[in-house]
């Protein structure tokens, strides 16, 4: 087989096929600002440092695509709509109240706004990216409808909800969240993105029941999903969500999403195993370990999952990569694939 470029390595991964070498996608933004000495809060209303700082840290770590995004997903929406954002050097920016305290707050919310000036620095992002390189998959985050509600509520305010729902907030919630999302995902499928991957941290089984999940979250993914793919149909929607997801695994696969990126908490390839090989796999290195081991410690554990994992595979880390992390763990890992046999 000969050279692919990172475009071809990609999709041929997600569809599950045969590549000249595994892709490697670390997610990974805040970082980039520290290969350049710089601070996350230097770069979070910059569009050019943005810019510049993760065509950097790709030209260097010489991966095989690019997160084009800064704050979190839900942090950028939820600020968007009106919610005060604290901002720091080295850790990522918060949120820092919520937005809404009871249902009359959310009826009294505005429609999210794909034009607003903090929306639209990502869209430029992503388009800049998108002129800037070519054969590499430029992909973007969004929150989940599901996550996008705990925030806006309060994730401990919103489990109290999800016990015991004294307003009847939750259906008028979600409703609006699935609706926030679906406009902020729309706005990224005209940017130009390629790939679009879902966050849903609250949907976790470390975070609620596999039950809740099945009755709250999956519909809205399925249908968001669904959306989208009528939408973009070029683009490729994954799913990304921390921690726990064993018991949800299967749920998972029947969004309809077309690659997981699964936690470094759980073992790949028994994700693999379990799952059949019908959807790629992205993941898994600690991002702990990423940030504090030696780089030859970080290339065994590539080489460890080199082996044992079969075709459909991204190696990525197993979450979003801190921002101390040293560039010399990234470009190991490219130099796993590239020295594997």
């Amino acid at each position: 087989m000969g050279e692919m470029t990172s475009w071809e390595r990609v999709m041929s991964a997600i569809a599950l096929q045969e590549v000249d070498r595994t892709p490697v996608i670390p997610q990974l933004t805040y970082a980039a600002a520290n290969f350049m000495n710089l601070g996350i809060d230097e770069c979070l209303n910059d569009l050019e440092r943005q810019r510049i700082t993760l065509m950097n840290a790709r030209e260097k770590g010489g991966y095989d695509g690019i997160y084009a995004g800064w704050e979190g997903s839900f942090t950028l929406v939820t600020n968007s709509l009106g919610a005060p954002m604290k901002k720091y050097t080295d850790k990522p920016p918060s949120i820092e109240e919520p937005l809404i305290k009871n249902k009359k707050d959310l009826a009294e919310l505005l429609a999210f706004d794909p034009k607003s000036e903090r929306i639209q620095l990502n869209m430029q992002l992503i388009k800049t990216l998108k002129t800037e390189t070519k054969d590499i998959p430029i992909l973007s985050y969004i929150p989940a409808p599901f996550t996008l509600g705990s925030l806006l509520l309060g994730v401990n305010e919103f489990m109290i909800t999800l016990m015991r729902d004294k307003e009847n907030i939750l259906e008028d919630l979600l409703q609006y969240s699935y609706e926030t999302t679906l406009s902020f995902a729309l706005a990224k499928i005209e940017a130009g993105i390629d790939m679009i991957t879902i966050a849903d941290p609250s949907g976790s089984s470390s975070m609620i029941s596999p039950k809740l999940f099945g009755k709250l979250s999956q519909p809205l993914l399925k249908e968001l999903i669904s959306e989208l793919k009528k939408k973009g149909p070029k683009i490729k929607v994954g799913l990304h969500i921390c921690g726990n997801t064993k018991p949800i695994l299967s749920k998972m696969v029947e969004t309809g999403a077309d690659y997981l990126e699964i936690d470094s908490e759980i073992d790949l390839t028994w994700v693999q195993e379990t799952l059949d090989e019908k959807v790629c796999l992205i993941g898994n290195i600690s991002t702990s370990d990423l940030a504090m081991k030696t780089s030859q410690e970080i290339k065994k554990q590539c080489e460890a999952l080199l082996e044992k994992m079969k075709p459909g595979f991204i190696l990525s880390s197993g979450c979003e990569v801190s921002y101390a992390t040293p560039l010399e763990n990234i470009q190991v890992m490219v130099e796993s694939v590239k020295e594997f046999k």
